[in-house]
């Protein structure tokens, strides 16, 4: 008998959550429970919550990823920024769906190769991807700055996140990072735009005088 989408996703739930839980046991820091992993880091008290979420329309999963960065929030708040938060959620550093990602939602598989072949593309996407996004959020390590560069509209403050990854790894950038990081491109969304292009610039400018 041909099983229903309901036992179909009941299935490969199961095993998808046995998959990663196997897979991503050399992570110390990572937790992997139904449809959901979570990444701690204890000295920043950063949060990481990555959800599989099924798309009924679609017939396909998306990954939701939401990080929260309280150390990183203070830096931000210290700053006074004049314009508010790329995203909705004012705890989060970070939010991202793979639904504005092209080819990024995985079908729900309906065979046993299908499951298998999900399981390793979500987990590549999850290694290869999300985890070295998250860790460097939660180190503001020197790489954050391309990171917030190719997908600024995830982040909450792009500008004001490259400027303390800056700050914390002494950077010093050329004319070239310089241009990119006052383009139109990573204000994310350009509401309040002359307000943001104004403070952005007068406060880099200070950065770069130090």
């Amino acid at each position: 008998m041909k099983e229903t989408t309901k036992e179909l996703r009941s299935n490969f739930e199961k095993r998808v959550q046995a998959f990663l839980t196997s897979e991503l046991s050399g992570y110390s820091d990572i937790r992997v429970a139904k449809n959901k992993i979570t990444i701690k880091q204890k000295k920043s008290g950063a949060t990481a919550t990555l959800h599989l979420e099924y798309l009924t329309n679609s017939r396909a999963y998306e990954i939701i990823v939401f990080v929260e960065h309280p150390a990183l929030q203070s830096e931000i708040a210290l700053i006074e920024p004049p314009y508010s938060s790329n995203l909705p959620g004012a705890k989060f550093v970070y939010s991202m769906s793979t639904v504005s990602e092209r080819d990024a939602c995985p079908l729900l598989p309906v065979t046993e190769k299908g499951i298998e072949d999900t399981c390793q593309v979500i987990l590549s996407r999850i290694k290869n991807v999300y985890i070295p996004v998250v860790f460097n959020l939660f180190d503001v390590k020197l790489e954050l700055i391309d990171d917030i560069i190719s997908r600024p509209k995830y982040y909450s403050y792009p500008f004001l996140l490259i400027l303390i990854a800056m700050k914390i790894n002494n950077f010093r950038p050329d004319e070239n990072v310089v241009a990119k990081i006052l383009s139109e491109d990573v204000l994310g969304y350009t509401s309040n735009k002359e307000l943001k292009m104004t403070f952005n610039e007068r406060r880099l400018a200070d950065y770069i005088s130090e």
